[in-house]
């Protein structure tokens, strides 16, 4: 019965490797993950095995594939997420050459920073839509020019792990539509390897993968181990994108009239456009996610990672007790007033709105009385003053939305919550507890595959309004915020 269909979707984070079985109703029948292992040290390098990451992705789906069709489903289609802006050096047979450099990695650093300032940068950028920064793939490659060049003339190929996981199932190197514009090298208007990126990289076409569209469809995998599962040999696997877009996906926010703001360990606010948009002043990002809709916003380093670091740091000696007490604490921050006390949250360096990885986190006008439930709420303060910095240039670029849906836990808490909406001056839409990335992964196969539409509410009832006494409060509280950040903290 076609009730029975299922889709998996699977999605390579940064921390954690996923696959969820999706039913046609959208129900979760099955689920599993596997975290993954970040290497760094004290230049700033955040790299990762692929070929572990390649055996966890197969430990992940068979795990998945074996609970669903227990459970009497029949898979029909797998979608692929992952996180962006990996990066490695392959040889001829397409064996890595060094561990995979992730987003986190600040090696490339001033190697971004010097080809930002140059009009080189700028063109880059407009022509790309990936912001000039160490995360990029284009600024990694300039970086292992010069810091590695024997790894790099001994390359033949250079690619991400989700290339890699790809071109270990169907041996061929292809890259979606979505990957491809967060690399800083792909036209975003004319969906091909943009020429001057690739002479600044000091790359040719054929060292990088073909690109392709995010629904683009392959079937039979290489890999033994599909077969000796009993996957059917008409299952489809769809390329997908990256997890940003396929989450905008997820929550049906692929128009200007919907922002989306999820806050986990880092943060980011998202808004569809027609057409690409860039904007020099901002370097907001513009990644593809078909060629009708583009995903435009804004990533910053600082979101529960801020709060992680103040529980475990500071309030607590090796953060005991986190389960019941991290959430006890968020609660008590609703119950106090922050006054003259701020925070700027910028524990872990800054992307947008900075492009500041040198920026470090401050508590200005603390006074005796001041209590940790205090720090508490000006950290969550700062990280959503952060966070409405971010937003308010995305206004500026496409207008202000009608609707902002929210996602991660700490909107669980209801005064963070109507904090959110009295600072943003719109209605805020809580998006149910739902994994983005792979949820937007399968919606996108399911299309791609020709399968029935999933019957899904990806919005909840539980809309919050702002209160516009408060809004006008919290802007001259705002206001107040970015006067301390100008003084302490260079822009760029």
């Amino acid at each position: 019965m076609t009730t029975m269909w299922c889709t998996i979707g699977l999605d390579i984070g940064t921390t954690s490797i996923k696959a969820v079985a999706y039913h046609l109703t959208g129900e979760q029948i099955a689920e599993h993950t596997r975290h993954t292992e970040t290497l760094h040290d004290e230049q700033g390098a955040a790299v990762q095995d692929a070929d572990a990451i390649y055996e966890s992705v197969m430990d992940v789906f068979r795990a998945t594939y074996q609970t669903a069709t227990a459970k009497g489903y029949t898979l029909r289609a797998v979608g692929f997420s992952t996180a962006m802006h990996s990066l490695m050096p392959l040889s001829a047979t397409g064996d890595p050459l060094m561990l995979a450099m992730t987003w986190m990695d600040a090696r490339p650093g001033h190697v971004a920073g010097a080809l930002w300032q140059k009009d080189i940068g700028k063109d880059i950028y407009t022509h790309t839509g990936t912001p000039i920064h160490a995360m990029t793939p284009i600024a990694k490659l300039a970086w292992l020019r010069q810091a590695h060049p024997d790894i790099f003339q001994k390359a033949k190929r250079f690619a991400s792990i989700k290339e890699y996981v790809w071109f270990r199932w169907f041996g061929v190197w292809e890259i979606d539509y979505a990957m491809a514009s967060a690399t800083g090298m792909f036209d975003i208007a004319h969906f091909k390897w943009y020429q001057k990126a690739l002479d600044y990289a000091e790359v040719t076409t054929a060292q990088l993968s073909s690109p392709v569209p995010t629904n683009h469809l392959a079937k039979a995998p290489t890999d033994e181990r599909f077969s000796q599962l009993g996957v059917p040999a008409d299952v489809v696997f769809c390329i997908g994108g990256s997890d940003g877009v396929l989450s905008n996906l997820a929550g049906n926010a692929t128009t200007p009239d919907t922002m989306l703001l999820t806050v986990g360990t880092s943060l980011a606010l998202r808004m569809g456009s027609a057409q690409p948009t860039v904007d020099v002043s901002t370097r907001s990002f513009c990644y593809v996610l078909d060629r009708n809709h583009y995903i435009v916003g804004g990533p910053s380093n600082n979101g529960g990672i801020m709060l992680d670091w103040l529980y475990r740091n500071v309030l607590t000696q090796a953060g005991e007790d986190f389960d019941r007490r991290f959430p006890e604490l968020c609660e008590a921050a609703g119950a106090v007033e922050a006054d003259a006390l701020f925070c700027l949250p910028y524990v872990a360096g800054e992307r947008a709105p900075l492009w500041q990885e040198s920026a470090t986190a401050s508590f200005l006008g603390l006074q005796l009385f001041h209590r940790q439930e205090h720090l508490f709420r000006a950290a969550i303060e700062g990280m959503l003053f952060n966070a409405y910095w971010i937003g308010e240039r995305l206004i500026d670029q496409l207008g202000k939305p009608d609707k902002v849906i929210v996602s991660g836990r700490l909107f669980q808490t209801a005064w963070v919550l109507q904090h959110i909406a009295d600072l943003f001056g719109v209605e805020m839409h809580i998006q149910p507890d739902m994994d983005g990335a792979t949820l937007g992964a399968v919606l996108l196969a399911n299309q791609a595959a020709g399968l029935p539409e999933m019957s899904i509410n990806r919005l909840s009832l539980q809309v919050v309004k702002p209160r516009m006494e408060e809004h006008r409060a919290l802007q001259t509280r705002y206001r107040q915020y970015r006067a301390l950040c100008d003084r302490l903290l260079d822009e760029t």
